[in-house]
């Protein structure tokens, strides 16, 4: 019999936006709803152009029971979003709160963190969970970044009673330890959903050209895109008739740079653009080596879901990735995010490929091998 405990999750931006933490506050809204009744709202804060469809947006709520917005007034002012509650609907939120027992919204910002410890004040009997799914901190100390999340940590120290914080990440419990009751900080993996990965990828890949597929945001200022087609295009330009091939799937202010090296080596190098959620897992099946150039990342939806589909991981150190990947052996970590360090980890992986492509293959099978034990959605 389904347990009536009343939950409300929410997703502190559009589900338009389609990016990982999204698609998670859906797995997660979804799954619950297996076991309790659950309402599942999100703003209409869209922060970049919309990657998924109102008709995507509902098959992957199945029959989960959809309870509005909560709606900002939002404008954009020099590439940046700005988004401010609406009074009223801050009050529509509190009635929707009111028969819940739990509440849990992934962080934003400050106001949101605000909206939250004002309906906790009101709502002594409800808890709510706070997820937190970016790193915490910044290595520029004086940052806007780190501003906001001392600022929000401040904030939920002073009004605590019945708040409590879940992180995906060990790293940032033992940051969050410091300020809460570790017993007020609780860390949870979000796996990820499996079923597309089951059959074995291996059978899709070309053995005779290496492979590597980057999908993800393309940007310079968080996702490394930058320098990573910097490194490409450097590497092609050196080397000749490598067996050696790139792809690109993803949109965002790169997508010319990218199109045009595409453009400037058709032989290897293909430009896909976006790729639907229902699509991705094939790209990942058939390629060999995922490319992760991330600046700063918590715990890598993307990582998770290449090792799935067979590939091994050249990827930048930061906090999600070394804690995800840390002594793996089908992980290559780059140092230092610059091109000339990029290029050369390319051709580390290339040249153990060309020498000993069965090394290779077994690295690719513990790398499913090893996301199938660890991070599945059944498991957590």
């Amino acid at each position: 019999m389904k347990n009536k405990k009343k939950i409300l999750v929410l997703s502190p931006i559009a589900l338009e936006n389609g990016r990982g933490g999204e698609i998670s506050s859906i797995e997660l809204a979804t799954g619950l709803n297996k076991f309790y009744d659950v309402t599942f709202i999100d703003t209409n804060i869209l922060i970049g152009d919309k990657l998924l469809s109102t008709e995507a947006i509902q098959r992957k709520l199945n029959d989960l029971k959809k309870g509005g917005r909560l709606l900002f007034a939002t404008f954009r002012f020099y590439g940046k979003t700005f988004a401010f509650p609406y009074p009223s609907d801050i009050l529509k939120f509190y009635k929707l709160t009111k028969d819940k027992e739990i509440i849990y919204s992934s962080y934003h910002d400050v106001k949101l963190s605000l909206i939250i410890i004002f309906l906790s004040i009101l709502h002594r009997k409800g808890k709510f969970i706070i997820g937190y799914r970016k790193p915490l901190y910044s290595e520029k100390l004086l940052s806007l970044y780190n501003l906001k999340y001392r600022l929000s940590i401040l904030l939920f120290s002073i009004f605590k009673k019945n708040i409590v914080h879940h992180t995906l990440s060990s790293n940032a419990k033992r940051f969050l330890d410091q300020f809460y009751n570790p017993n007020s900080v609780i860390h949870i993996t979000h796996g990820i959903k499996l079923d597309n990965y089951t059959s074995d990828g291996k059978k899709q890949k070309n053995n005779d050209i290496l492979n590597f597929v980057y999908i993800g945001y393309l940007d310079g200022i968080h996702k490394g895109v930058d320098v990573l087609l910097e490194a490409i295009t450097a590497l092609l330009e050196e080397k000749k008739n490598l067996k050696i091939f790139f792809e690109f799937c993803g949109m965002g202010p790169l997508d010319k740079k990218v199109e045009e090296l595409a453009n400037n080596y058709p032989d290897y190098v293909r430009f896909n653009g976006y790729v639907s959620n229902e699509k991705i897992h094939e790209f990942y099946k058939k390629n060999d080596v995922f490319l992760f150039t991330s600046r700063r990342e918590p715990f890598p939806r993307t990582i998770m879901e290449a090792l799935a589909g067979n590939l091994i991981i050249l990827s930048s150190k930061t906090i999600g990735s070394v804690e995800l990947l840390k002594e793996s052996d089908f992980a290559f970590f780059i140092d230092d995010l610059i091109p000339k360090l990029v290029k050369e980890k390319i051709l580390e992986i290339y040249d153990l490929w060309n020498k000993n492509p069965e090394k290779i293959t077994s690295l690719q099978i513990a790398a499913k091998k090893f996301v199938f034990q660890n991070y599945s959605f059944s498991k957590e």
